[in-house]
C-alpha cells in the first residue's frame, strides 16, 4: 500500500491498537504500512496519548485540498527510521532535540524544521516536504527557514521549482562565527558608549564592564576558531585519503 493515503478505517484501527498498547512497528505490520508512516500520522495528530482518528482524518482531508505536490517531492519511507532504528526511540529523541533548540532561544517552528532536517540522513528537505511533515503553511516554512538562514544554521538552493534546505558539515562553525561577530559588535559598541558617557559615571562604568566582558569572549572565541579550523582541516584530509584508498582498491579489483 505504499503511497496510498491512510483512510478513516485505518485511522480508527490505529487509535484502537494504540489504546491496546501496540507499538508503531506492529501497527504498521498489521496495516502493511511502514512504521514511519504510523509514527508520523500519530505525531502530527496529537501524539500517542491524544490521537483522535476523526480529527486526524478531517485534518488530512483539509491538507489534501491544498496544492498537491508532485510525487517526487515526497519521501514515502522516512530515512530517520531506516537502518533498524526504533521508531519509539527516534520519536523520543526528536522531541528532546526540538526542546533543546527551543531552550537556546530558537522559536518552536524553526526548531521543529531544524530537527526534521537533522534527522534525515541526506541532511536536506524541500519546502514541500517540510510543509507536509509539520502540517504548517508554506509561508510559515518560508519565514522560519529565513530565520535559520540568518543564524547560519541552514543553506538553501533552488531545486527545479522547489526550494531545498540543507545542513552543511560546517553548520556549527558558521553559526558560531555569526555569534562571534555579534559579540565583537557588542564589545566595540559598549566601549564606545563608555567613552561617551564617561568612565566615572554609572552608565559609563556599566558599559565598560559590558565591553570588557565581550572583549574577553571575542579573544577566547578567536582562539577556539583557530583550533577548530586546524581540526577540521585534518579531518578533511583524512576523509580524502580514505576516499582515495577506497578508489584505488576498487580500481585494483
Amino acid at each position: 500500500m505504499p503511497g496510498k493515503r491512510l483512510d478513516q478505517e485505518e485511522r480508527q484501527l490505529i487509535a484502537q491498537w494504540l489504546w491496546d498498547g501496540l507499538g508503531y512497528s506492529e501497527i504498521g505490520r498489521r496495516l502493511q504500512r511502514p512504521a514511519s508512516t504510523i509514527q508520523r500520522e500519530v505525531a502530527r495528530n496529537g501524539g500517542h496519548n491524544n490521537y483522535r482518528p476523526g480529527a486526524a482524518h478531517q485534518a488530512a482531508s483539509e491538507r489534501a485540498m491544498r496544492r498537491m505536490p508532485a510525487v517526487d517531492d515526497l519521501d514515502v519511507d522516512d530515512e530517520a527510521y531506516s537502518f533498524g532504528r526504533s521508531p519509539g526511540e527516534v520519536q523520543e529523541f526528536h522531541l528532546r532535540l526540538v526542546a533543546s533548540f527551543v531552550q537556546t532561544g530558537i522559536p518552536k517552528t524553526a526548531a521543529r524544521i531544524l530537527a526534521e532536517i537533522f534527522m534525515v540522513d541526506k541532511g536536506s528537505l524541500s519546502a514541500t516536504e517540510l510543509v507536509l511533515r509539520l502540517s504548517v503553511s508554506p509561508g510559515t516554512v518560508s519565514r522560519s527557514t529565513s530565520y535559520l538562514q540568518d543564524l547560519g544554521l541552514l543553506r538553501s538552493e533552488r531545486d527545479g521549482k522547489r526550494m531545498r534546505y540543507f545542513l552543511d558539515d560546517d553548520i556549527w562553525y558558521r553559526a558560531w562565527l555569526s555569534s562571534a561577530e555579534r559579540n565583537s559588535v557588542w564589545a566595540h559598541t559598549a566601549l564606545e558608549g563608555a567613552e561617551i558617557f564617561g568612565l566615572d559615571t554609572p552608565v559609563g562604568a556599566r558599559l565598560k564592564d559590558m565591553g570588557q566582558f565581550f572583549s574577553f569572549v571575542v579573544v577566547d572565541m578567536e582562539s577556539t576558531r583557530k583550533k577548530w579550523l586546524d581540526f577540521f582541516e585534518k579531518k578533511k584530509r583524512a576523509r580524502e585519503k580514505a576516499r582515495d584508498r577506497a578508489t584505488g582498491d576498487a580500481s585494483a579489483r
